[in-house]
């Protein structure tokens, strides 16, 4: 029961987030300035002092990340065996499959392992965030490039992808933490709870976005490619990475930390990369809204089974 508990705080913001755009006192348009805030500010500053605080010779010698990897690579290849199997499978439809298999939401993953084992989970997520986030923008980007339609006129080619990468605010996090970790110098008491402050803000301000980005009217627009997508995450994808954790011996907390990157829903992020690239944009929000459904509910079930 006490995990159930423990998982109300993030369904409640998640419905704040919703009745406040629905209800129009946030109204719509000002829901992208508060998400970009989240995105270029507070995540960023949370991702900076965890990984910078965070003790990277244990997690480097043992088999955290190394598990991480492996059950990503599955997943972009369990979306080409779709695609090679799958004659019908538009090319946008794949570059969505591959996207909402690989992408992962961390204002939901960071605010359920605070929520279900606290500091240790965080700072296990903070280098999954580390590891994974410049591989997944590499690999979608590329994936969009090739098989993509975007507009006419839209940047193509390594530049252009390169240039999404290194502008990515948690790709710039992540490197500045690692630089502050691998330099051996403390982080100033002062800068470590300025960013303490804007980290706690946001898991509270990104689970809102969440809530407003929720369209219940996507629930109904069902399709071959969108069970798929269901499939990959919050199926799959987590009961990979249990079944490498147990074999290798993950304390629970790293399990939490992982099978939360894998269960969560795909990224926010991912809608506006397949408008931008030709992906199919609306495939990608129907499989988001009932992945971020799915998976709420999930997250004490989870909690219970490793913890």
């Amino acid at each position: 029961m006490s995990l159930i508990l423990a998982t109300l705080p993030v369904l409640l913001l998640v419905a704040a987030g919703y009745s406040l755009r629905a209800s129009g006192i946030i109204p719509q348009p000002q829901w992208a300035g508060i998400d970009t805030l989240s995105f270029r500010l507070l995540i960023p500053a949370m991702l900076v002092r965890a990984i910078a605080l965070a003790d990277l010779s244990e997690v480097a010698a043992g088999p955290f990340v190394p598990a991480l990897l492996i059950v990503l690579a599955l997943m972009a290849a369990a979306a080409f065996a779709v695609r090679a199997v799958w004659p019908g499978l538009s090319d946008p439809s794949f570059t969505t499959l591959f996207q909402v298999g690989t992408r992962w939401n961390a204002f939901i993953a960071l605010s359920a392992a605070a929520q279900f084992a606290g500091a240790e989970a965080l700072t296990w997520l903070a280098v999954a965030m580390a590891v994974s986030i410049v591989l997944i923008n590499l690999a979608n980007i590329a994936v969009l490039g090739i098989w993509g339609t975007p507009p006419e006129g839209a940047p193509r080619g390594a530049k252009a992808m390169l240039r999404v990468v290194i502008g990515n605010p948690l790709v710039q996090a992540s490197v500045v933490g690692l630089a502050i970790n691998l330099s051996g110098l403390p982080l100033p008491e002062f800068l470590s709870i300025t960013l303490d402050l804007a980290g706690r803000a946001a898991l509270s301000v990104g689970l809102l976005c969440v809530g407003a980005g929720l369209m219940p009217g996507r629930l109904f627009s069902a399709s071959a490619p969108m069970w798929v997508g269901l499939l990959l995450r919050p199926v799959l994808a987590p009961s990979l990475f249990l079944a490498i954790g147990w074999s290798v011996g993950l304390s629970s907390e790293a399990m939490l930390a992982g099978a939360l990157m894998f269960m969560v829903p795909a990224a926010a992020n991912g809608y506006i990369v397949a408008r931008q690239m030709g992906g199919d944009a609306e495939l990608y929000a129907a499989i988001l809204t009932w992945q971020t459904l799915l998976c709420l509910p999930l997250l004490p079930l989870l909690a219970a089974l490793v913890l």
